[in-house]
Formats: structure tokens, C-alpha cells, sequence
């Protein structure tokens, strides 16, 4: 059994949430795609994740990687930037949940209050790299991520997902999320412009 993302670029870790997160959203798409892509990966891999994730454990931020290319490469029927945003979104639904695990973040009618603790989730989630918050107006503000490990324009396009549907759970309307720029394009870091009504 081979993975389709052997490639290892990740040398940091990434809590359990995450991935708990990327099994759930397999485990929707149906338990046919989601045997296929599990088969896909290695032996090590699969035993890993058919077995019990712990949320508050860490895991090796490549094997996130090597789950989420495996689902795109397999289930994403010629629309990968679709399946990364889809990521993003069911992350945010996950653990924005009322049971979920970033519930406490999260306040109606008030996304600056979310967005405000991003750095704070970041961290809580990655052992590399970091994540700023700026308000730039009343509903408007600006995300950016600061090194950590590097990145590909679909790694960008799981947080563009997050934080449109984190938005949402907060209150806002008509989210609107873009990157403006990207690590993976050769900038300093990735910047996500958020705004809504």
C-alpha cells in the first residue's frame, strides 16, 4: 500500500482536533470513499487512523497532510480548491460545534471575538509557525500566517474555509475570505482578508 502524498514537508505537529476533524469529513463523503482513501495510505498510517484519535493528542503535521491530499487526490472529482475550502468549512463546523473543542471561542454577533483568538487557536494546534489578527474595520479584518512548515496554496485553502465558515457561526454575513497572499507564491507570509456584513 502506497500514499499518493509520500512527500514529507512537515516537521512540526498538529493536535488531534485536526485531524478527528479530516476522519469526520472522510467519514461523510461515505464509508465506500472513505475505505478507498484509507486503503491508500501506509499500513502505519491506516492503523493510526482506524484506531481511537485523541483530540488533546499530538500528531505529526505530516501525516495531516498526507490525509488531506489522499482525500483530494481521490474524492475530488477535478475541483481540488472545492475540497480543500469543504475541509476548512467542516473543520470550523467541528469544532465550533456546541460540543466541540473551540466552542468557548465563539460568540453570536460577534466574529472580532473569534478572529481575535486565532493566534490563540493557531497555537493551541501547531507546534510551527503562528497566526496574527488585525481588525481593519468594523466588520472587516486580516489573518496572516507567519512561518511554520511550508505550505502549498491547498494547505492555504483549508483556513480561507475555516475562517469563512468561523465567520458565519459568529454571526456574520456575507462572508467574504481571500488570500491575498501566500508563502507557497513567494510571499512572507499568507494573509487572509476577511470581511462581512
Amino acid at each position: 500500500m502506497t500514499t499518493t502524498a509520500t512527500a514529507t514537508r512537515a516537521i512540526g505537529k498538529v493536535k488531534g482536533t485536526l485531524l478527528v476533524s479530516r476522519m469526520n469529513y472522510l467519514r461523510a463523503q461515505g464509508s465506500e470513499s472513505a475505505e478507498r482513501v484509507l486503503r491508500r495510505l501506509t499500513v502505519a498510517d491506516q492503523a493510526l487512523l482506524r484506531g481511537t484519535l485523541d483530540p488533546a493528542a499530538w500528531y505529526p503535521a505530516d501525516l495531516l497532510i498526507r490525509v488531506e491530499l489522499t482525500i483530494a487526490a481521490l474524492l475530488a472529482r477535478g475541483d481540488r480548491s472545492a475540497m480543500f475550502l469543504a475541509m476548512g468549512r467542516h473543520t470550523a463546523e467541528t469544532n465550533l460545534a456546541p460540543a466541540g473543542a473551540h466552542r468557548a471561542y465563539l460568540r453570536e454577533g460577534e466574529p472580532h471575538h473569534l478572529l481575535r483568538s486565532v493566534p490563540v487557536l493557531y497555537a493551541a494546534s501547531h507546534t510551527s509557525g503562528s497566526r496574527t489578527y488585525e481588525a481593519t474595520g468594523r466588520r472587516a479584518a486580516v489573518i496572516r500566517t507567519h512561518g511554520g512548515d511550508e505550505v502549498t496554496a491547498d494547505d492555504c485553502l483549508t483556513a480561507v474555509g475555516w475562517l469563512g465558515r468561523a465567520i458565519e457561526l459568529s454571526g456574520g454575513k456575507a462572508v467574504k475570505v481571500a488570500e491575498t497572499h501566500c508563502r507557497a507564491r513567494g510571499a512572507a507570509s499568507c494573509e487572509y482578508r476577511c470581511e462581512w456584513a
